[in-house]
């Protein structure tokens, strides 16, 4: 069994909300006698059962005593729990008073879970090979994390709090959820990045809003804001020269980023509280085009279809979607491409044979509403997959294979992750520093996932659990 972490980061920074979903940065000074503190998240179901989407709202979390509101009025906010399996979203930020505090009440409001049932057995009202979306039996809905000793937060002195959500604790064996259950919600303090931001939210996707001159607006495919986003000179532009009419900077450029473009966005959290962007890349071609994203669970080469799980929404159909099975067809004549700079094509993801369960990704709808009429598509991009596995071998200093894989790959799946000096990883410094069997380590993962003989993942991240 994986652990999918829904993680809850409380920094002493600066007033007003990041969420991952959602937020308001401000650089702000805090008034007098009070301290800045924001909140991150980032995230086993029971046997033979993969775990697709786990959606959730965060309606509070209050730090006591005092009840101090860390998400400064902003919630309920959305949060996608299992692509946080190596993701890290933001909550919000808020001003607290420097003091001793013993305790953390987090609230939860309408979970929904979609789920493969790959057992034999009927599990939640769902039969055997189906994917189904349920409304979970909720038990209870809060939890509270006591700090022994008392968490003490000084004046002007950042800390975190890494608060790990393990669904494995938290589901039952009939997918009912109790968040109040032994070992559900633990909490450790975070740290710095090595490159000195406080954390990083990476592959964030959504649409250009307000831009001014150096700064910008990005409201989410779940309809929620991250505001005043900031670009610097460091800041990488790409894809902006593969739209119907491109940008003709060289290099791109902060000039090539319009409001209304559909973007794919990493930034970084600064101690100052701002939101920085370390990578802004253009999604949309054409100004009116429309995109849906998702994991794919089933493929048919011969009818030139496959199903996903809708996890992203930037298209004229209703947000219902998010988390449901959607059924799509592939054009003829329909481009494969794979995400990147000039997202240009890839012998490794050229057609419907290329394409392989697990893989995230991303299609131009042209028409339909994927359950009664299939979604059409004339191009479909290869984007990034997320999931948990543990070290099987390593194979050299920059590829290790790995298996105990979500039950959707199959009975004894094993991947190959690829690494290179681009790859980031966390918790560990690198491929010869992980652990195979027999105390094998657990690793999340996130990149480019390649149908073949073997399946491969070229890793963009790597995270010791």
């Amino acid at each position: 069994m994986r652990v999918n972490r829904l993680f809850a980061s409380l920094f002493v920074l600066s007033l007003g909300a990041i969420a991952g979903c959602s937020g308001s940065p401000s650089s702000n000074p805090p008034p007098a006698g009070s301290t800045p503190a924001s909140l991150t998240m980032i995230d086993a179901p029971p046997a033979g059962v993969t775990v697709i989407s786990f959606e959730v709202n965060v309606m509070g979390a209050a730090l006591n005593p005092g009840g101090v509101d860390l998400l400064a009025g902003k919630g309920p906010i959305q949060i996608e729990v299992k692509r946080l399996e190596v993701e890290t979203g933001f909550l919000g930020t808020t001003n607290v008073a420097p003091g001793t505090y013993s305790s953390l009440n987090l609230m939860f409001t309408n979970p929904q879970l979609t789920f493969k049932n790959d057992s034999t057995a009927r599990i939640a009202n769902c039969d055997p090979g189906l994917v189904c979306k349920i409304t979970p039996t909720a038990a209870t809905l809060t939890a509270t994390i006591n700090f022994t000793p008392g968490l003490v937060i000084s004046n002007n002195s950042p800390i975190g709090l890494q608060v790990d959500v393990k669904l494995n604790n938290l589901l039952s064996n009939s997918l009912g959820v109790d968040f109040s259950l032994n070992g559900a919600v633990t909490v450790a303090q975070s740290q710095a990045k090595p490159e000195g931001e406080l954390e990083d939210i990476e592959d964030i996707f959504g649409t250009v809003q307000n831009k001014g001159s150096n700064t910008f607006d990005l409201k989410t495919s779940r309809g929620n804001t991250l505001t005043g986003i900031q670009v610097d000179s460091n800041t990488k532009f790409e894809g902006f020269d593969a739209a119907t009419t491109p940008c003709t900077a060289n290099p791109q450029n902060f000039t090539c980023v319009a409001n209304g473009q559909m973007v794919e966005v990493d930034l970084k959290m600064q101690p100052s509280g701002a939101l920085l962007a370390r990578k802004v890349e253009q999604e949309n071609e054409d100004p009116n085009e429309e995109e849906v994203e998702g994991i794919v669970f089933s493929v048919n080469a011969s009818t030139s279809s496959f199903q996903m799980v809708a996890l992203e929404n930037l298209s004229t159909l209703p947000s219902s979607v998010l988390g449901n099975p959607m059924n799509v067809t592939v054009l003829p004549g329909a481009r494969f491409e794979v995400e990147g700079s000039g997202r240009s094509s890839n012998s490794q993801f050229s057609g419907i044979g290329s394409m392989t369960v697990g893989q995230n990704v991303q299609v131009r709808r042209t028409s339909g509403d994927g359950s009664t009429i299939p979604v059409a598509t004339d191009r479909v991009r290869l984007r990034l997959s997320r999931f948990t596995g543990k070290v099987n071998s390593k194979v050299d200093a920059n590829t290790f294979v790995v298996d105990n894989l979500p039950s959707i790959f199959g009975s004894g799946a094993q991947i190959t992750v690829s690494t290179t000096s681009q790859t980031r990883f966390e918790g560990v410094a690198n491929v010869s520093a992980l652990t195979g069997p027999p105390n094998a380590d657990t690793v999340s993962l996130r990149g480019l996932l390649f149908n073949g003989t073997p399946i491969t993942l070229a890793a963009k991240k790597v995270r010791k659990r």
